[in-house]
């Protein structure tokens, strides 16, 4: 079995790098946009379900409960800043709505 492959010749209808850079930091601040839209709904209905859902054994007591896209979110903006007990601190005070205490 023969395979033809077409090539066009000329530059028209090529996308250069920064086109295709610039296309998709657009893409993801749209994305990322959209999550912080809803971001404020979606934990409090989280929290709400988090003292009865969440129970802890040996006397531990979680305190605070995440959504997995916003940490994602805050994680793609603050490379490493999940893993830096400074900035959790700072991110449970000023989203009070992720926090159990």
């Amino acid at each position: 079995m023969t395979v033809n492959i077409i090539v066009k010749k000329g530059s028209s209808g090529r996308v250069s790098d920064a086109e295709v850079s610039e296309s998709l930091a657009k893409r993801v601040d749209r994305e990322q946009a959209a999550e912080k839209a809803g971001y404020k709904n979606r934990m409090r209905r989280i929290r709400a379900n988090a003292d009865k859902n969440l129970k802890a054994s040996g006397g531990l007591r979680p305190t605070a409960v995440y959504d997995m896209a916003t940490l994602i979110r805050h994680e793609q903006q603050n490379p490493g800043c999940t893993s830096d007990p400074t900035y959790m601190k700072e991110f449970r005070r000023d989203n009070p709505e992720c926090n159990l205490r």
